[in-house]
Protein backbone atom coordinates (compact mmCIF):
# COMPACT_ATOMS: atom_id res chain seq x y z
CA UNK A 1 0.00 0.00 0.00
CA UNK A 2 1.16 3.45 -0.66
CA UNK A 3 0.61 6.55 1.62
CA UNK A 4 -2.02 8.71 -0.03
CA UNK A 5 -1.70 12.86 0.42
CA UNK A 6 -3.85 14.92 3.24
CA UNK A 7 -6.93 16.33 2.02
CA UNK A 8 -6.01 19.19 4.36
CA UNK A 9 -2.49 19.86 4.21
CA UNK A 10 -1.10 17.73 1.65
CA UNK A 11 1.50 15.62 3.66
CA UNK A 12 1.24 11.96 3.51
CA UNK A 13 -0.81 9.75 5.53
CA UNK A 14 -1.42 5.76 5.24
CA UNK A 15 -4.16 4.41 4.08
CA UNK A 16 -5.36 2.88 7.76
CA UNK A 17 -4.37 6.60 9.16
CA UNK A 18 -7.38 8.15 10.54
CA UNK A 19 -6.21 11.34 11.31
CA UNK A 20 -3.13 13.44 9.73
CA UNK A 21 -0.49 13.99 12.12
CA UNK A 22 0.63 16.92 10.75
CA UNK A 23 -2.56 18.66 10.62
CA UNK A 24 -5.18 16.38 12.66
CA UNK A 25 -7.66 16.98 9.97
CA UNK A 26 -9.90 13.56 9.23
CA UNK A 27 -8.66 11.50 6.89
CA UNK A 28 -10.64 9.75 4.20
CA UNK A 29 -11.44 6.14 4.79
CA UNK A 30 -11.98 5.14 0.94
CA UNK A 31 -9.01 2.82 1.05
CA UNK A 32 -9.44 1.39 4.84
CA UNK A 33 -9.30 -2.41 4.52
CA UNK A 34 -13.13 -4.22 6.09
CA UNK A 35 -12.68 -6.02 9.68
CA UNK A 36 -14.26 -8.55 7.33
CA UNK A 37 -10.43 -8.86 5.78
CA UNK A 38 -8.81 -8.91 8.81
CA UNK A 39 -6.87 -12.15 9.73
CA UNK A 40 -8.49 -13.84 12.74
CA UNK A 41 -6.14 -16.35 13.84
CA UNK A 42 -5.35 -14.16 16.98
CA UNK A 43 -8.75 -13.59 17.94
CA UNK A 44 -10.05 -17.01 17.63
CA UNK A 45 -7.41 -18.34 19.78
CA UNK A 46 -7.83 -15.53 22.63
CA UNK A 47 -11.92 -16.80 22.32
CA UNK A 48 -11.14 -20.23 22.78
CA UNK A 49 -8.38 -19.58 25.79
CA UNK A 50 -11.10 -17.33 27.64
CA UNK A 51 -13.62 -20.52 26.59
CA UNK A 52 -11.58 -22.95 28.02
CA UNK A 53 -10.64 -21.03 31.23
CA UNK A 54 -14.09 -20.12 32.29
CA UNK A 55 -15.35 -23.83 31.40
CA UNK A 56 -12.45 -24.93 33.87
CA UNK A 57 -12.66 -22.52 36.52
CA UNK A 58 -16.94 -23.07 36.32
CA UNK A 59 -16.09 -26.64 36.88
CA UNK A 60 -14.03 -25.93 40.08
CA UNK A 61 -16.72 -23.71 41.75
CA UNK A 62 -19.41 -26.64 41.03
CA UNK A 63 -17.18 -28.98 42.53
CA UNK A 64 -16.55 -26.73 45.86
CA UNK A 65 -20.04 -25.96 46.04
CA UNK A 66 -21.27 -29.40 46.00
CA UNK A 67 -18.20 -31.35 48.10
CA UNK A 68 -20.06 -31.83 51.13
CA UNK A 69 -18.44 -32.76 54.82
CA UNK A 70 -20.65 -35.93 55.19
CA UNK A 71 -17.39 -37.88 55.17
CA UNK A 72 -15.54 -35.63 57.70
CA UNK A 73 -18.71 -36.08 60.03
CA UNK A 74 -19.17 -39.48 59.16
CA UNK A 75 -15.42 -40.05 60.01
CA UNK A 76 -16.13 -38.05 63.64
CA UNK A 77 -18.87 -40.16 64.50
CA UNK A 78 -17.02 -43.24 63.69
CA UNK A 79 -14.31 -42.18 66.22
CA UNK A 80 -16.79 -41.46 69.50
CA UNK A 81 -16.03 -43.52 72.35
CA UNK A 82 -18.65 -46.40 73.60
CA UNK A 83 -19.21 -46.79 76.89
CA UNK A 84 -17.02 -49.99 77.82
CA UNK A 85 -17.17 -52.51 80.65
CA UNK A 86 -15.20 -50.16 83.15
CA UNK A 87 -17.09 -47.14 82.01
CA UNK A 88 -21.09 -48.17 82.44
CA UNK A 89 -23.24 -44.93 82.42
CA UNK A 90 -25.82 -44.10 85.16
CA UNK A 91 -29.64 -45.54 84.69
CA UNK A 92 -31.41 -44.32 87.18
CA UNK A 93 -35.15 -45.05 87.98
CA UNK A 94 -38.05 -45.77 85.91
CA UNK A 95 -38.95 -43.95 82.59
CA UNK A 96 -41.16 -41.90 84.48
CA UNK A 97 -38.64 -40.82 87.11
CA UNK A 98 -36.19 -40.11 84.05
CA UNK A 99 -39.08 -37.89 82.85
CA UNK A 100 -39.56 -35.92 86.36
CA UNK A 101 -35.00 -35.80 86.12
CA UNK A 102 -35.54 -33.58 82.96
CA UNK A 103 -33.65 -30.19 83.67
CA UNK A 104 -35.47 -26.95 83.84
CA UNK A 105 -37.44 -25.79 81.06
CA UNK A 106 -34.57 -22.79 80.20
CA UNK A 107 -31.89 -25.39 79.25
CA UNK A 108 -34.46 -27.65 77.34
CA UNK A 109 -35.16 -24.30 74.48
CA UNK A 110 -31.57 -24.71 73.76
CA UNK A 111 -31.14 -28.44 73.25
CA UNK A 112 -28.28 -28.88 75.72
CA UNK A 113 -29.88 -30.67 79.19
CA UNK A 114 -28.35 -29.68 82.67
CA UNK A 115 -27.85 -32.51 85.61
CA UNK A 116 -30.61 -34.41 86.79
CA UNK A 117 -32.30 -33.31 89.76
CA UNK A 118 -31.22 -35.57 93.14
CA UNK A 119 -28.38 -37.39 91.03
CA UNK A 120 -24.56 -37.83 92.65
CA UNK A 121 -22.07 -39.39 89.78
CA UNK A 122 -18.97 -38.75 87.81
CA UNK A 123 -19.10 -37.13 84.60
CA UNK A 124 -16.12 -35.72 82.76
CA UNK A 125 -15.73 -32.01 82.14
CA UNK A 126 -14.73 -31.14 78.96
CA UNK A 127 -14.81 -26.82 78.48
CA UNK A 128 -15.07 -24.81 81.98
CA UNK A 129 -15.56 -21.27 81.19
CA UNK A 130 -17.26 -17.56 82.49
CA UNK A 131 -18.85 -17.04 79.12
CA UNK A 132 -22.05 -18.94 78.93
CA UNK A 133 -23.06 -18.37 75.65
CA UNK A 134 -19.54 -19.69 74.37
CA UNK A 135 -19.87 -22.69 76.42
CA UNK A 136 -23.55 -23.71 75.29
CA UNK A 137 -21.85 -23.39 71.96
CA UNK A 138 -19.12 -25.94 72.35
CA UNK A 139 -22.33 -27.97 74.69
CA UNK A 140 -23.99 -27.93 71.09
CA UNK A 141 -21.52 -29.02 69.37
CA UNK A 142 -20.54 -31.79 71.09
CA UNK A 143 -24.02 -33.21 71.01
CA UNK A 144 -24.06 -32.71 67.40
CA UNK A 145 -21.32 -35.08 67.04
CA UNK A 146 -23.13 -37.69 68.98
CA UNK A 147 -21.73 -36.70 72.48
CA UNK A 148 -24.06 -37.13 75.35
CA UNK A 149 -23.28 -33.16 76.31
CA UNK A 150 -24.64 -30.88 79.00
CA UNK A 151 -24.06 -27.69 80.51
CA UNK A 152 -24.15 -26.77 84.60
CA UNK A 153 -23.29 -23.68 86.38
CA UNK A 154 -20.41 -24.05 88.77
CA UNK A 155 -22.11 -22.42 91.75
CA UNK A 156 -24.93 -25.19 92.51
CA UNK A 157 -22.64 -27.89 92.40
CA UNK A 158 -19.66 -26.34 94.79
CA UNK A 159 -17.43 -26.29 91.07
CA UNK A 160 -16.57 -22.95 90.99
CA UNK A 161 -17.44 -19.58 91.38
CA UNK A 162 -19.47 -17.69 87.99
CA UNK A 163 -18.59 -20.57 85.71
CA UNK A 164 -20.33 -22.47 83.26
CA UNK A 165 -19.34 -26.28 82.87
CA UNK A 166 -19.68 -28.09 79.92
CA UNK A 167 -20.26 -32.21 80.74
CA UNK A 168 -20.17 -35.80 78.56
CA UNK A 169 -21.84 -38.64 80.69
CA UNK A 170 -22.43 -39.37 84.04
CA UNK A 171 -20.68 -42.68 85.13
CA UNK A 172 -20.84 -44.41 88.87
CA UNK A 173 -17.45 -44.56 89.51
CA UNK A 174 -14.46 -42.11 89.30
CA UNK A 175 -12.21 -45.01 86.82
CA UNK A 176 -15.20 -45.01 83.85
CA UNK A 177 -15.22 -41.02 83.83
CA UNK A 178 -11.31 -41.21 84.11
CA UNK A 179 -11.58 -44.11 80.98
CA UNK A 180 -14.29 -41.95 78.98
CA UNK A 181 -11.82 -38.52 79.77
CA UNK A 182 -8.95 -40.44 78.11
CA UNK A 183 -10.81 -41.21 74.98
CA UNK A 184 -11.94 -37.56 74.44
CA UNK A 185 -8.36 -36.37 75.27
CA UNK A 186 -7.88 -35.83 71.36
CA UNK A 187 -10.34 -33.79 71.04
CA UNK A 188 -10.75 -31.97 74.36
CA UNK A 189 -7.32 -31.97 75.38
CA UNK A 190 -8.35 -30.62 79.01
CA UNK A 191 -11.31 -32.77 79.90
CA UNK A 192 -10.63 -34.56 83.29
CA UNK A 193 -13.37 -36.47 85.82
CA UNK A 194 -15.50 -34.85 88.08
CA UNK A 195 -17.90 -35.98 90.89
CA UNK A 196 -20.77 -33.62 90.64
CA UNK A 197 -23.15 -33.76 94.12
CA UNK A 198 -27.09 -33.07 93.87
CA UNK A 199 -27.38 -29.29 94.32
CA UNK A 200 -30.82 -30.72 96.03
Amino acid sequence: MTDTPCPHCGEPVEPRQLVCLNCGGRVALRERVPLAREPMTMVAAVLVAVTVLGAVLFGFAISELTSGDGDEETSVARQEPVATPEAPAVVSGTKQEQEQEEPPQRERKSGVPGWPKGLTAHTVVLVTSSDRAAALNVAKEARATGLEAGLIPSDPYNLGTGLWIVYSGRFTTREGAQAQAGQLADRYPGAYPQLVQSSQ
